[in-house]
């Protein structure tokens, strides 16, 4: 009785096998007549029997029936982007129960459909504003790659801004740090991580990415730009003033670059060589506002200054000739203020040092005038 029992478990287990190897040639058959919906009926109880799921050609169908799915314009209840990439895992698989590569051509050639096939979806969700979507897409796109044993620089680049524009910093991260390491777009992939930095107020990391941009392209004036406007926002003068003369070396025309100089020496108390940052900025554009408008301020402030130093003095004499001095400072900031005022006559602060300059200088009219403006501005 013990025998007869054995015999007729294996008997059993020899038609459950049975069973699911038909099934596996229905789903090939469905496959073929375009069934895909009966042939996902088909594969999927295959893929879970502990006999065929061990078969090459079952994974192999599997992901023939997927791709036909993801291509195909009829809806077969399975969202496209899934089944690409249901295609994508069962070649995969196929190719690790390949053991002899018999099939190493099909399916190499199926995955690396699938991964294109992903990419392009990943293209269309992106440009539906879809981020997180794509960003999913990409990134099964660039690790699909990476297991067939290359690198998809735009997979890994798209996976990167699609992970950002969702707000999925970290991932961001991690992709723009893998086109870096693959040096794909050069020195601009620097330029976007410290784009994400900033954008995600983390200051120390985007002066370390932008320093180690700096050491491998150290020419590229971005990068130079890109650590000066941190040294600037720091009140890091004496690094920004190095950062600024290798920047106008590449760029002697950039007026910003002048102007940024005439900046950081403004910061630092040198006056003469920040008043002939600003002139150069201005022969360079002399319809450049904060150019013109911080060399009148600079002769202007330093005109107070000198204003503040006289009345202080008691000897009349000395007094009268300080004053004197004070006066040619407010005259020679005079016109740079009323052409910064030309440039832009809404411009508060431009009307607002005129008005305490024509005070200082006695010109009632101008004063009136321009106190008038003011008033009609407000």
């Amino acid at each position: 009785m013990k025998r007869v029992l054995i015999l007729l478990f294996t008997a059993a287990s020899a038609t459950a096998t049975m069973a699911q190897s038909s099934k596996v040639v229905s789903a090939y058959n469905s496959m073929k007549a375009g069934e895909y919906d009966k042939a996902v009926e088909y594969i999927e109880p295959a893929t879970q029997h502990e006999k065929t799921s061990m078969q090459e050609k079952t994974w192999r169908y599997r992901g023939q029936i997927y791709q036909g799915i993801a291509v195909s314009t009829d809806d077969f209840g399975v969202d496209k982007g899934t089944a690409a990439l249901t295609a994508l895992e069962s070649y995969q698989k196929a190719m690790e129960l390949d053991t002899k590569g018999r099939w190493e051509k099909e399916n190499k050639l199926g995955a690396a459909q699938s991964q294109n096939l992903i990419i392009n979806m990943g293209i269309q969700a992106y440009n539906a504003q879809e981020y997180a979507k794509a960003k999913d897409l990409f990134m099964a796109g660039a690790n699909a790659a990476e297991g067939m044993g290359y690198v998809d620089t735009l997979a890994v680049y798209n996976a990167a801004l699609s992970a950002e524009q969702s707000e999925d910093f970290e991932t961001a991260i991690t992709y723009y740090k893998k086109a870096i390491e693959v040096d794909y777009l050069g020195a601009k992939m620097y330029l976007y991580l410290a784009n994400l930095y900033q954008r995600n107020e983390q200051p120390e990391e985007y002066l370390a990415i932008v320093q180690e941009g700096r050491t491998k392209y150290p020419e590229d004036a971005d990068l130079i730009v890109y650590e000066l406007n941190y040294y600037l926002k720091n009140n890091k003068f004496e690094e920004a003033e190095n950062n600024l003369k290798l920047a106008i070396e590449k760029e002697p025309n950039n007026k910003q670059l002048h102007f940024s100089l005439g900046v950081v020496y403004d910061n630092l108390g040198r006056t003469e060589e920040a008043a002939a940052a600003y002139q150069k900025a201005i022969d360079i554009d002399p319809d450049y506002f904060d150019a013109v408008y911080n060399l009148g301020a600079l002769y202007f402030n330093k005109g107070v200054e000198m204003n503040d130093a006289a009345n202080s003095i008691e000897d009349n004499k000395k007094y009268a000739a300080a004053r004197e001095e004070a006066k040619q400072v407010f005259v020679k900031s005079q016109p740079y203020l009323e052409r910064a005022h030309e440039i832009d006559p809404t411009d508060m602060s431009a009307m607002g040092s005129l008005k305490q300059l024509y005070g200082l200088l006695g010109e009632n009219d101008k004063y009136l005038d321009i106190k008038k403006k003011m008033e009609g501005a407000n």
